[in-house]
């Protein structure tokens, strides 16, 4: 293996290990986000407190691993959708956490399984 070969092996090594620390810290900052967020919504007061509590005790480290699987590109909008699928957020809670139609978060669930092929590395792509 040539030199510059083995310099582009270990630069790609480290970016993803940055990757995966920038993605670690967005969830976390994102999770905070849409726990403020429920709490300040429309959705009903028993079901804010199912999903601030499973909110709260989310692995991080699970979605670290989930990003890294995807074929193509995870925005930050699909990182939320994902956060919320996992949780088992209704698709009516989603649309009024998001103030948009529940035809939409079908549509972005859709979209972000084709981003993942294959691979079921959340149990909604199932």
């Amino acid at each position: 293996m040539k030199q510059s070969e083995q310099k582009n092996d270990i630069y790609d090594k480290n970016s993803t290990k940055r990757e995966v620390r920038v993605k670690k810290k967005s969830t976390q900052i994102m999770t905070d986000k849409l726990i403020e967020r429920i709490s300040d919504s429309l959705i009903g007061k028993n079901k804010k407190d199912v999903y601030i509590r499973q909110l709260s005790n989310l692995e991080i480290e699970i979605f670290e691993q989930g990003y890294l699987s995807a074929e193509k590109k995870i925005s930050n909008m699909d990182m939320k959708y994902i956060i919320c699928f996992t949780i088992e957020m209704d698709v009516k809670d989603i649309s009024l956490l998001f103030n948009i139609e529940p035809a939409s978060v079908r549509t972005a669930r859709y979209r972000i399984r084709k981003k993942f092929g294959e691979k079921n590395t959340f149990r909604f792509l199932i």
